[in-house]
């Protein structure tokens, strides 16, 4: 009785800790400084030492590497703005069939997008990362469930405040900071994955929580 009691609990706690949106697995990535860190010629993005945040009028890039990973969830086609009713209502059907199908989960949940997300109908991945359990064995999948793979490499991550489906104007002024990076490097930009996470940050007087949101795009 005790352990089914302790099952239960753990299975709350890891519920609670998804539908919180909570930051996606630090074993993925490792950020580092560029060498060159200047300001962008818009002054509202900036390549920074990792750990410094954007202001509410900009955002901050970082360069980091992550690892080959595999996302667990659902695809989905919806506006932007019905991403966080997407998440609500997913949530705890992946975290249920990653604890029947005993995956170990590798991170938060992830938002994917197939495309550059836009103001339109989108092609929306909504996941989280997830291992195999320890037979190796992939389960099938059912009920509309996919695995989704990202490449590992070096990926660019702006960290900026914005809920989920309120991301538009910050993937924009992203994607003119990228669109720049690519011009002066001769490198072709827009390619897949385009993805991002969620995390919640206390401001400076630590009152109140700020909704942040982490874009990633694969470095060209």
């Amino acid at each position: 009785m005790i352990f089914v009691k302790k099952r239960l609990l753990g299975l709350m706690g890891l519920g609670f800790c998804v539908l919180s949106s909570c930051q996606n697995g630090n074993k993925q990535e490792q950020p580092f400084a560029d060498d060159n860190s200047v300001q962008s010629d818009s002054g509202h993005v900036a390549i920074a030492d990792a750990g410094l945040l954007g202001s509410d009028t900009g955002i901050v890039v970082i360069e980091m590497h992550r690892e080959t990973a595999q996302l667990l969830g659902f695809w989905q086609q919806m506006p932007l703005s019905g991403v966080k009713d997407a998440i609500k209502t997913n949530a705890q059907l992946i975290v249920n069939r990653i604890v029947n199908d005993k995956y170990k989960m590798e991170g938060g949940l992830t938002v994917l997008y197939k495309e550059f997300p836009s103001s339109g109908s989108l092609d929306v991945f909504v996941g989280i990362p997830v291992k195999s359990r320890k037979d190796g064995k992939m389960p099938p999948l059912t009920d509309g469930f996919v695995i989704e793979n990202l490449d590992g490499g070096n990926y660019f991550k702006a960290t900026v405040n914005a809920e989920p489906g309120s991301t538009l104007k910050s993937w924009e002024a992203f994607n003119k900071w990228m669109k720049s990076y690519a011009s002066k490097n001769g490198t072709i930009t827009g390619e897949y994955p385009f993805f991002e996470y969620f995390q919640d940050s206390r401001n400076a007087e630590m009152t109140t929580t700020v909704g942040q949101a982490v874009l990633i795009m694969k470095k060209p």
